[in-house]
């Protein structure tokens, strides 16, 4: 199951509540449901990319980190994504493989493909940065007690996983849902 905050872990009945309870666009829901769809299932891997409909059969296979700048890097590692290759690969696939919203880059450049908003403004599908963009995962509803969830990867979690929005900083409107 995933891990939520220090709450033990979430089922897949509770991740389809989190969707079923979402008040947002088609669009937006299609963006949630592919981020939550790999909840627990894939891990963090400094670098990693896919731009696969659906699942990428790498995922879970050891590679060798190469991107530098990691205490990982030049490890075998189990082949999954790092944050900004997770928000790459929901976007993907909500658009069917017609959009990439960081164009290949990181997280910076999925930020500049983004209008800021106020934390009061944030809808399911926005996008939440940590501090000089250094992470940055997707605001997924909210809890039972109104508390903003972010569908995010990072080592820290062991992979993709649900939390609260501590770090993150600063919320962004994607401009791929237009005037929605």
């Amino acid at each position: 199951g995933a891990k939520i905050g220090n709450v033990p872990s979430i089922t897949d009945t509770q991740l389809l509540q989190i969707l079923n309870g979402l008040q947002c666009s088609a669009t937006r829901k299609a963006l949630i449901q592919n981020a939550l769809s790999l909840v627990g299932k894939v891990s963090y891997f400094w670098g990693g990319k896919s731009l696969m409909l659906g699942w990428d059969d790498r995922w879970g296979e050891l590679t060798e980190v190469t991107a530098e700048g990691s205490a990982t890097t030049g490890t075998e590692q189990p082949y999954g994504l790092d944050c900004s290759g997770f928000v790459d690969w929901a976007f993907y696939n909500a658009s069917g493989g017609a959009y990439v919203i960081g164009q290949g880059g990181g997280a910076m450049e999925q930020h500049a493909n983004c209008v800021d908003i106020e934390w009061d403004e944030v809808q399911p599908g926005d996008l939440l940065f940590y501090p000089e963009d250094e992470h940055v995962g997707i605001a997924a509803g909210r809890d039972w007690l109104g508390r903003l969830l972010v569908v995010h990867c990072a080592a820290g979690t062991d992979g993709v996983a649900i939390s609260h929005r501590t770090g993150f900083e600063t919320a962004a409107r994607p401009v791929w849902y237009g005037e929605e």
